[in-house]
């Protein structure tokens, strides 16, 4: 059962419950009040008829006649008379002896006597009481027709019943209608959940209400919102994890592929000792690529996790150490380094910074052809210092560029393979940038050249710690 269903039913057993409780206690209080006023009423009667009854004694003794059995018949009968038109009925007793009785007289059926109420085929109401002294041996019994009350009471209960029959059907159309309408809201709830549920995370609740049920949208597209985030988030990050395996794969391939081809070709019995050697060096030259490879992801990994403590370093100490360290690619690619130093001194890590322009010199050396220059340069620009690394080689189309720092992603894969490249170092040096805070960029013309550039801070600024 649906929870409109459910509501529907609750509020409709709870609301008939209470109208017809509260209406039966208003009538079960209205017929006591009409049995109360009724006994009064006959009471005050009784009493009146036994007071006449007793002055009429009283004048016929006073007269000096006998009060004997024929007077008080004829006495009570000419009261019995004149009330029986009202549909009263008195009996008249002296001590057990019953003098008179008007139910004979007026031939109805006599029937046990009551004090108060008796219900037979006729509603009566009876009361009794003695006469004053010295009559008190006599007793008036009075008896008064109340059908008609009770016939009232029986006509109400039928209404009570026809107002039931009529009303519960109108109740339960209007609570219908009512409670589709207040739970409307829900069922948008629902319907958006099964779609997002389905997929479509992009759904929202249209609920435009200043009430729980507006707070309820609001909170949850929020929450729609959020989970759409984070759902994009990881599934942009399983692509990209996905797209690292397949490229890890791919560039373990060759290398493994050679080494146990020339790891056959020396198991073969007739090479010369110059064959030998030469498979030698090309293993030997697969495993330096493959450590190169491992050392590279291990950067990747580090940088990742590892906070970066930035400290003040002299910016000609840092292009003296790193052209040192390329020194001896840059004479075997026969490409020329030039520095160019306008600033004093920065904040950063002295080792990643080292290891930023060593990847971008790298990859501008494999790019460049031979007798061309590569610049390296540091400069001021608004509230930053800039370093520079600018070639004038291939360059990269501006597709090419957009994906120049993904891990493994190489402009042109035959040329990577020759220096024995796995397509990292722009990744590390995104890292580098990233651990240091500092923007990134990369601008680059095919047949033009490439320049990247990292935005630091100044000396004179204050040092930070992530």
């Amino acid at each position: 059962m649906r929870f409109w269903q459910k509501t529907l039913l609750v509020v409709l057993i709870l609301f008939i419950v209470a109208l017809d409780a509260s209406v039966i206690m208003m009538m079960h209080k209205s017929w006591k009040l009409n049995m109360d006023r009724e006994m009064q009423r006959s009471s005050n009667e009784q009493a009146f008829i036994a007071n006449n009854i007793y002055d009429n004694l009283n004048s016929i003794k006073s007269r000096g006649m006998t009060v004997k059995e024929d007077v008080l018949f004829d006495v009570a009968r000419s009261y019995a008379e004149y009330y029986q038109k009202q549909n009263i009925f008195l009996q008249l007793w002296d001590r057990d002896r019953l003098v008179y009785d008007g139910d004979v007289a007026a031939g109805r059926q006599q029937g046990s006597g009551q004090t108060h109420t008796e219900e037979q085929k006729v509603h009566e109401m009876v009361t009794s009481g003695e006469l004053p002294a010295p009559y008190q041996e006599l007793k008036l019994v009075y008896k008064r027709n109340i059908e008609e009350l009770y016939t009232s009471q029986k006509e109400l209960n039928r209404y009570f019943v026809y107002v039931n029959v009529i009303a519960g059907p109108i109740l339960a159309f209007l609570l219908y209608v009512l409670i589709r309408q207040l739970t409307r809201p829900l069922r948008q709830l629902s319907k958006t959940t099964q779609t997002i549920a389905g997929g479509n995370y992009n759904e929202r609740v249209a609920l435009k209400r200043n009430d729980e049920f507006g707070e309820l949208a609001q909170n949850f597209n929020r929450m729609a919102e959020a989970v759409e985030r984070h759902v994009t988030e990881l599934s942009a990050m399983a692509e990209e994890k996905q797209r690292i395996v397949d490229n890890l794969a791919h560039e373990l391939r060759t290398p493994l592929t050679s080494m146990q081809g020339f790891a056959q070709y020396l198991n073969s019995a007739h090479i010369s000792e110059e064959e030998r050697i030469t498979a030698s060096g090309h293993i030997w030259s697969e495993t330096l690529r493959l450590k190169n490879l491992a050392f590279k992801l291990l950067d990747l990994s580090v940088l990742r996790h590892q906070s970066v403590e930035r400290i003040r370093l002299s910016v000609d100490k840092l292009f003296q150490s790193v052209r040192q360290m390329e020194q001896e690619n840059l004479e075997q690619a026969g490409v020329k380094l030039v520095l160019n130093n306008g600033i004093e001194s920065i904040w950063g890590d002295p080792d990643l910074l080292s290891s930023f322009l060593v990847n971008c010199i790298d990859n501008a050396i494999h790019a460049s052809a031979e007798g061309s220059e590569i610049r390296l340069s540091a400069y001021k620009q608004d509230s930053a210092a800039v370093l520079e690394v600018q070639d004038f080689g291939k360059g990269m189309s501006e597709s090419q560029a957009l994906r120049a720092f993904e891990p493994f992603y190489r402009a042109d894969k035959a040329r990577s393979r020759e220096h024995g490249g796995a397509g990292l170092g722009l990744s590390i040096c995104k890292q580098i940038a990233e651990a240091h805070q500092a923007p990134l960029s990369l601008e680059s013309r095919e047949n033009e050249g490439t320049c990247i550039r990292i935005f630091l801070q100044l000396h004179n600024n204050e040092g930070l710690t992530r």
